[in-house]
């Protein structure tokens, strides 16, 4: 089966995400990558007189039509290892629609949030101009919300694609070519150029307040991660999701140093990764509820075990071992575990070291 990556450009009005397409497909291509664009459908949609005005609900249902026959047309064209790039994505529509319509439109699509928001491999919000007061923010002919109206579609962008299994915030720059620098940066590092580097810090934190957590842009999901090896080596197994949908995902890793790991990941269909489970000699799994926190502009992944009531393990990737990290103030560090090796996933399947934080 060939492998196909496919990123979304995300953000509220006036991040650049039309002009940050056609700049990271010529980037891309330079390196070699083949790289096919799932243009934004609305601007298409009104070109074409499609009423907006008549029904909020209506346009957003033919973008979404449009955006699944734009990726349906991508995915047949794309060969082995191609990279498709949409400006926009499904989850797009959650931000303009209230909850009972956003409800009837995934009954009408038949698709449930995890099809709708993890069907791309990573999502890059662009921060809109409106949320820097340095920055000039225009409405156009196609973008007509105020800055005001802007910046509230920005903040609702960032809570629905919060989940994401590699989600990353591009915050507005002095210049347009830095933010695009950094989004450059940014896609490189996801997919894996010049390396397929993992590099992270994890930290042993008291348990959270769930409620404030998820007053913040977050996303609460279940993980269940199996760790099996075969002829080839060990690897490991997860399933993510939530209420019944799930995706699967097999990864491999291989030491580097303690905080850098080479990790390769690859998209598994739900029968694939039965046959693995079934196939492979199973070393032993382990159950977290994940919530995926967006917290000025940094995606904390936050893991909650079922066998600690008084603790927690934070982790976060980085672009180096020297970048400096700052947590949340609201989070409460017992101490860091990067090099602790009793506090990897694949050590806590096995054996569970007992509380180091007791509540009174």
């Amino acid at each position: 089966m060939k492998k196909v990556t496919k990123i979304v450009l995300t953000g509220g009005p006036s991040g650049g995400k039309t002009h940050a397409l056609k700049a990271l497909r010529e980037e891309l291509e330079k390196l070699g990558l083949d790289v096919i664009c799932v243009t934004e459908s609305a601007e298409g949609l009104i070109s074409e007189g499609f009423d907006r005005s008549r029904s909020v609900y209506e346009f957003q249902k033919e973008i979404a039509l449009c955006q699944l026959a734009g990726e349906l047309e991508a995915e047949k064209r794309a060969k082995d290892n191609s990279v498709i790039i949409c400006d926009r994505g499904l989850m797009d529509c959650r931000v303009y629609l209230d909850d009972e319509e956003f409800e009837r439109l995934k009954k009408e699509l038949g698709l449930t949030d995890i099809e709708l928001r993890d069907r791309y491999d990573a999502a890059f919000h662009l921060d809109s101009t409106s949320s820097d007061t340095q920055s000039e923010y225009h409405s156009g002919n196609v973008r007509t919300e105020t800055r005001e109206q802007a910046e509230l579609l920005n903040e609702k962008s960032l809570r629905a694609w919060c989940g994401n299994p590699h989600y990353r915030f591009i915050p507005v720059k002095s210049t347009f070519e830095k933010k695009l620098e950094l989004l450059l940066k940014e896609v490189k590092a996801f997919l894996g150029i010049p390396k397929p580097l993992e590099i992270e810090r994890k930290f042993l934190i008291e348990y959270p307040d769930t409620n404030k957590l998820l007053s913040f842009p977050c996303c609460k999901v279940k993980v269940e991660q199996t760790y099996l090896f075969d002829a080839n080596g060990r690897y490991r197994l997860r399933k993510r999701g939530e209420n019944g949908s799930f995706i699967y995902i097999k990864t491999v890793k291989r030491k580097i140093s303690e905080t850098v790991r080479e990790e390769i990941e690859q998209r598994l269909s739900e029968s694939e990764y039965n046959e693995l489970m079934k196939s492979g000699n199973k070393i032993g799994s382990i159950k977290k509820d994940r919530y995926c926190l967006m917290y000025g502009g940094v995606y904390y992944e936050i893991d909650v075990f079922p066998f600690w009531k008084n603790q927690a393990y934070l982790e976060i990737e980085l672009h180096s071992e020297e970048e400096r990290i700052e947590l949340p103030e609201f989070i409460k560090v017992i101490r860091e575990v990067t090099y602790d090796p009793g506090y990897k996933n694949y050590a806590l399947c096995m054996k569970i070291p007992e509380e180091d934080c007791k509540k009174l």
